[in-house]
């Protein structure tokens, strides 16, 4: 069986061929690690060495070796717009590069984990750590054989971290535990060590980017045309033949600007790597990375500030997209830009000694992002229940692996009912009581979820204020709720509280008064052309970065972050907050250090001692996060996510620092000190 029905999809067994360093040869299950490990010791493989494909590119090459007898190509996306030939002919400056980013691994603190447990009757129960607690459900009656949504039913544990990569890798421990109980007829618990996630889990995909843009002399695009090849791994995962990084890469390359004429091509990849998947905006960092390098290169060639270009070519409200789609509303991104440009000083950067009294050089950067949100392939429900105390449950079927979902959704529920925040609870998702609630990703769960809340808040009351009625012998109609209190609108002596509300009519734990779902109008793109509406909605953000590089050893410190988003709105300004300081750390990371190190398809660093991740010496001085809020009239209070956009403008603004401290582009990810010494002394043996 495959981690999922798709043909590419991960062997939970692999039968005849490794594909990649993490396929898995057998299964051994044991009462103590110590005899797993003897176990294991006693296999026996021998292995008939294949060709090894690593390079994306060169794997759509006529000669290269097949991973899949289809080819190695999983899909290919397309953009057609205007004429981007006469375009070109008509730009005053084009500027053309080639870039390229790493895998690289979500780091997050706790490993996959997942136990898995026969039930009397034939069902299993699991508990994991995951993003999807539905998909799995479904996945493990499906591998088992099992029919009927009662079969399986799960169990989220408290996740210590996910940022996409618990969508697939969580599935695949799962499903493995669960082969395991079915053979031993005992609950099976199944963890990895940090080697292990790091070598078979999921990654950012690896990316080349060939990147033309044209523009006029007064600063206006005028065309882009762009190639990238996305590093897909082994194996096609969960998101099948068009996985999120697949299509974002395609619908987020040209950047945040109005781009009259593109021709954008995305080819997804198999090689013998490890299988790319979902990871904190996925496609988008890599993107970015090229597109916002563009645009600084077009503003020194125009000779035109870096934040006017971008002024000059940012989508407004009535703008179309390089895929033709108009924005109507909730278009914040020359906000994002004002708001960065005067925190940061931005004006008066010139002010700045250039090198520093240590004599390390000094640097400012800055770059944009748009990021698509609603539309995140499925539909959320939401119930609400009032408890045997009065207190109300909200169950919306979501995760919340330390994003805060249950913050928000609990303050939907409560602004939408006129209850106290302190009144409510979110608990784990249970597959038996939750409803379908979709994955916690995508920065889908306060578009979806909250609309779903929001709707079943709206009955609840209705149905509150009839119970309280009941009690009262008055019209519901002719009551309010507020404060937690159902009280008549005349005679406001006349009241109720919901605790005796739940004296007389919870006759369980429990009893449900509000349920709705939502569901996000289709994404409609034309096949030949791309063009269309791929997302509901678009945030937008502009960071602004300060560097001091060391031109001895190489060292880049960052020394300030100025990050302005627009999130719709901020249900809870903290919180929002929050995802914008993590999301600084985790691009800080793409930028400087993250990387997956692999030749021939073996993994060279898969431990905490080669793999680097930002620590709290690398946070800057200085980072500063600014809230823009333009609301969007169809996300609850007018929020649309803000979770996976914050980490993507990191990266190019940090690299644009270091070209304005040192005068060196760099095209290829992670910007480490090696890196930039060679860098520095080949330019100062001119080139050579």
């Amino acid at each position: 069986p495959r981690q999922t029905p798709h043909k590419r999809g991960t062997p939970l067994i692999v039968r005849d061929r490794v594909l990649y360093m993490g396929d898995v040869l057998a299964l051994v299950a044991a009462e103590t690690h110590e005899a797993a490990a003897e176990a294991l010791r006693l296999i026996r493989v021998a292995y008939k060495p294949l060709p090894v494909v690593v390079d994306p590119r060169e794997a759509l090459s006529a000669g290269s070796p097949k991973i899949w007898p289809e080819g190695n190509l999983l899909n290919h996306g397309k953009i057609r717009k205007g004429d981007i030939e006469e375009a070109f002919r008509a730009a005053d400056v084009i500027i053309e590069n080639e870039y390229r980013t790493p895998p690289v691994d979500h780091l997050y603190l706790e490993v996959e984990a997942g136990c898995v447990a026969p039930l009397p009757g034939g069902s299993y129960q699991v508990w994991c750590s995951t993003q999807q607690p539905f998909l799995i459900r479904n996945n493990v009656a499906r591998v088992l054989g099992l029919k009927g949504e009662s079969a399986v039913r799960f169990i989220q544990t408290l996740p210590g971290g996910g940022f996409g990569g618990k969508n697939e890798a969580s599935l695949d421990v799962s499903l493995r535990a669960a082969l395991l109980a079915r053979a031993t007829g005992r609950p099976v618990k199944l963890t990895y060590s940090r080697e292990e996630s790091l070598i078979a889990s999921a990654k950012r995909h690896s990316s080349i980017i060939r990147y033309k843009s044209g523009a006029t002399r007064d600063g206006r695009l005028v065309a882009v045309e762009i190639e990238i090849y996305l590093d897909k791994g082994a194996y096609a995962a969960s998101g099948g033949n068009s996985p999120p990084a697949f299509k974002r890469a395609t619908y987020h390359s040209s950047g945040p600007y109005d781009v009259p004429n593109a021709k954008v091509d995305v080819y997804i990849v198999h090689t013998n790597h490890p299988y790319g998947g979902q990871m904190r905006g996925p496609g988008c960092p890599q993107v970015h990375f090229a597109c916002e390098q563009q645009m600084d290169q077009i503003a020194k060639a125009l000779g035109i500030d870096p934040i006017e270009l971008r002024r000059i070519n940012g989508l407004k409200q009535g703008s179309r997209t390089a895929w033709n789609q108009r924005l109507d509303e909730s278009v914040g991104l020359l906000e994002t830009l004002k708001k960065a440009e005067a925190a940061s000083g931005w004006k008066n950067r010139g002010g700045s000694p250039r090198r520093a009294p240590d004599g390390r050089l000094r640097g400012f950067g800055v770059a944009s992002c748009l990021y698509g949100t609603g539309n995140a392939y499925s539909p959320a429900e939401a119930h609400l229940f009032i408890t045997s105390d009065g207190k109300i449950r909200v169950a919306a079927g979501v995760v919340d692996f330390g994003q805060g979902s249950k913050t928000v959704l609990c303050q939907i529920a409560a602004e939408a009912l006129g209850i106290p925040f302190s009144e409510f609870s979110m608990g784990a998702v249970d597959t038996a009581i939750d409803p379908f609630g979709g994955t916690s990703s995508s920065s889908r769960v306060t578009m979806q979820g909250g609309m779903a809340v929001y709707r079943a808040s709206l009955k609840a009351r209705e149905e509150l204020l009839r119970l309280g009625g009941r009690l009262l012998e008055v019209d519901a109609e002719d009551l309010e709720l507020s404060g937690g209190v159902i009280q008549s609108k005349a005679h406001p002596e006349t009241k109720v509280s919901l605790a005796q509300i739940a004296d007389a009519y919870v006759t369980d734990e429990l009893k449900q008064i509000g349920a709705a779902d939502h569901i996000p109008p289709a994404s409609v793109t034309c096949k030949e052309t791309g063009l269309g509406h791929p997302y509901e909605v678009y945030g937008f953000g502009t960071q602004v970065a300060e560097v001091l590089v060391d031109p001895g050893t190489g060292e880049i410190e960052v020394t300030g972050v100025w990050a302005a988003h627009d999130v719709g709105k901020a249900i809870s300004p903290m919180g929002v907050a929050q995802q914008i300081e993590g999301g600084v750390y985790m691009g800080l990371g793409f930028c400087l250090m993250e990387e997956i190190v692999q030749k021939d398809g073996r993994m060279h660093n898969p431990d905490m001692h080669g793999y680097l991740i930002p620590t709290v010496e690398d946070v800057p001085d200085v980072l500063e996060t600014i809230i823009v809020e333009e609301p969007y009239s169809n996300g609850p209070y007018g929020a649309k996510g803000v979770g996976e956009q914050v980490t993507v403008p990191t990266a190019p603004a940090i690299a644009n620092a270091v070209c304005d401290a040192i005068g060196i582009r760099f095209q290829e990810l992670p910007l480490t000190p090696d890196r930039v010494v060679m860098a520095i002394a080949k330019a100062a043996n001119g080139g050579n």
